[in-house]
């Protein structure tokens, strides 16, 4: 018997979750208060799109997987970034009216701006628990691989969540609830549930007429970044600051070129440099914190047990496909309850927050000759193949003749962020002048280049203990020189505090 597909889990998942969901009309407008966004208005349609299971869910994914153990107040969730970016994408879209004249105005039709928000509701709905830790997880699950293939260059390979939102709102069940208990229910005009699937994923920038949609929910500088940077540093308690106002007051459709994009006039490129700084910032502040790196490896680790004892399972699944990520919650994996003693016990050790330690840094500072060193950028690079990195863990656990599991020994390489398709796409020009690339007023690259070169930071994790530390870090160092032919001096142990 064949397995079943993506799209057949996907279809028994909506099948799931519309069944037992209990549709009742909304009789008013509501107001959702933001502490970031202030006072915001919802159409009753838009409140009943929120109020389906799939972004009720959304209140139990943490937006910053697990750096509330490291920032207590990052205990924001998936559910108040998609409202926001429902928010900023209104913003974005009574500005842009505010620029067409009358004889464009047919290109911000009610639909059209229905469905703009609707995208910006539903964008996050395939996200599975702690954000973008199980994306890490997903990508390198067969069905989604093979779903990947079949569609080349359609979806992102590191955001499969983006994937399984598209597929949810592409789901012929979810467009006929749509149809009968959002757009006939609440008198709407007829929408295209297919265009607001599109605006997901970033091929919805293709679309020669109704591109400039998808650049507002994925895009260069769409109401995703705009809002997760403001949130995520107001949480961290981080200060970054992004002008949103001055990039509202400038931003402008060009309905001429093809396909229709978003610009913004050269008053605004500040803003679009502010949001590649802040995301660098985040990232080197927050994302990449060697403690946050820590408790995610330390996550990684439940779903390395249920990889090596097949019988496990959390709520019933095997956490082996795709969809079982969409069925359960953090409090799920997190939960004592009904769970092998051999889990529950790492789970109790996790909430109490016993995390990996330090056993080695690796970074150019603690590299010896790393300009020089082919086999430091190909031991970098294992950050893009988590097959090969994993495969060298395995190695470093059998150097270490086995006596610790596979689920407490980790190597921590973090993706460092690439930010020149984003300064490709942003185009900047005033209406009727000459059309720039934000890399063309900001040398991203040069300046990334150097900059990640000196903080990119990689470590080796393992349980706490100075002389298991140590012993770790002896054999990872011995393997790294063995495998990829660079050493490490005195640094690379000081930097983990062994002495």
């Amino acid at each position: 018997m064949a397995s079943k597909s993506l799209t057949d889990d996907v279809e028994e998942f909506v099948k799931t979750l519309i069944t037992w969901h209990t549709s009742q009309k909304v009789a008013e407008k509501k107001v959702i208060h933001d502490p970031i966004l202030g006072t915001n208005v919802f159409e009753p349609h838009e409140i009943a799109l929120i109020d389906l299971p799939f972004c009720q869910r959304l209140r139990r994914i943490s937006q910053t997987d697990v750096a509330s153990l490291i920032y207590p107040s990052t205990n924001h969730n998936r559910l108040e970034h998609s409202l926001g970016v429902a928010t900023i994408a209104g913003r974005l879209l009574d500005s842009l009216r505010q620029r067409l004249w009358p004889n464009q105005m047919d290109i911000l039709s009610p639909p059209a701006m229905i469905e703009v928000r609707a995208a910006a509701i539903l964008h996050d709905i395939g996200q599975g628990p702690f954000s973008h830790l199980t994306d890490y997880i997903m990508k390198q699950l067969p069905e989604v691989i093979q779903y990947r293939k079949k569609n080349p260059n359609k979806f992102s390979e590191d955001k499969p969540h983006e994937m399984l939102s598209y597929l949810i709102v592409k789901s012929p069940i979810f467009q006929d609830y749509v149809k009968h208990e959002i757009i006939s229910k609440y008198g709407l005009p007829e929408i295209n549930m297919d265009r607001v699937a599109e605006m997901i994923i970033a091929a919805g920038q293709k679309d020669p007429l109704n591109a400039w949609q998808g650049n507002i929910i994925n895009g260069p500088f769409d109401a995703d970044k705009l809002d997760y940077l403001q949130r995520d540093a107001y949480f961290s308690g981080l200060r970054i600051g992004i002008d949103l106002d001055r990039l509202l007051h400038s931003v402008w459709l060009d309905w001429e070129s093809s396909p229709r994009r978003l610009k913004v006039m050269p008053s605004g490129a500040v803003t679009l440099e502010q949001i590649l700084f802040g995301k660098v910032l985040l990232y080197n502040t927050m994302y990449h914190h060697q403690k946050v790196l820590a408790a995610e490896c330390a996550v990684h680790g439940v779903f390395e047990i249920l990889k090596d004892h097949k019988e496990y399972k959390i709520n019933g699944r095997r956490m082996n496909r795709a969809i079982d990520y969409l069925y359960v919650s953090e409090d799920d994996i997190l939960s004592l309850d009904n769970k092998p003693e051999e889990l529950k016990d790492y789970v109790e050790r996790f909430l109490g927050r016993y995390l990996p330690k330090r056993a080695l840094v690796i970074s150019a500072d603690t590299v010896n000759n790393p300009d020089t060193s082919p086999g430091y950028f190909e031991f970098k690079s294992l950050a893009e193949n988590p097959k090969g990195l994993r495969d060298l863990r395995l190695k470093l656990v059998s150097a270490l003749n086995n006596k610790y599991p596979n689920h407490q020994i980790w190597i921590a390489l973090p993706r460092t962020p690439t930010f020149s398709d984003e300064a490709d796409r942003a185009k900047i020009q005033e209406p009727g002048g000459t059309e720039k690339s934000l890399r063309d007023i900001f040398h991203i690259d040069e300046w990334l280049t150097a900059y990640w070169s000196n903080k990119w930071k990689g470590y080796v994790f393992c349980p706490p203990g100075e002389a298991i530390r140590k012993e770790v870090a002896k054999k990872a160092s011995e393997l790294f020189h063995d495998e990829y032919n660079f050493s490490l001096n005195p640094k690379a142990f000081e930097q983990a505090k062994i002495r």
